[in-house]
């Protein structure tokens, strides 16, 4: 597969599931990066489709250890939970069973609200995606600069 492709786009895909997210199903794995969803008929509302940016490891960590707050864990576990999911998400890490369980119950909640990170966070921490640090993430990321910044170029138009 294109691993680094679905780190890009996953975060264009990931509303599609939250709605159905639910804490049996997370426990489970499940491919959800690349489904489409059904085609519009005429009674369907537009949805604005959520944009695909580069979330950086301290802002993953902020959002994690915020859930986590937010949810009545105390300060000092809910930064190390956040700094585990700072490391899977950056670096890979791999932690044991039960704290990957217990970050995955931090995320179910904004997950369920359709929080990008949190999804993302998510498909990380399941080994869906290349961790952040790693040559295929930072080619795709590369690509992706290099033709927003053509298309940014093209509707500037000639300059003269």
């Amino acid at each position: 597969g294109d691993m680094p492709a679905r780190l890009l786009s996953v975060l264009v895909a990931l509303p599609l599931v939250s709605a159905a997210l639910s804490p049996t199903m997370l426990m489970r794995p499940a491919v959800i990066v690349g489904r489409r969803s059904p085609p519009p008929t005429l009674t369907d509302k537009p949805v604005a489709r959520p944009s695909v940016r580069y979330i950086s490891e301290s802002e993953m960590e902020s959002h994690v250890r915020g859930a986590a707050l937010e949810q009545g864990v105390p300060p000092a576990e809910a930064q190390m939970y956040a700094s585990c999911a700072r490391n899977i998400y950056g670096l890979g890490c791999v932690y044991s069973a039960e704290t990957l369980s217990r970050i995955e119950k931090i995320l179910v909640a904004p997950a369920k609200t359709g929080e990008g990170w949190a999804l993302l966070m998510i498909q990380c921490a399941r080994g869906m995606l290349p961790r952040l640090r790693s040559e295929p993430t930072a080619l795709a990321r590369m690509k992706a600069a290099r033709g927003a910044a053509e298309r940014r170029k093209q509707q500037a138009g000639p300059s003269g």
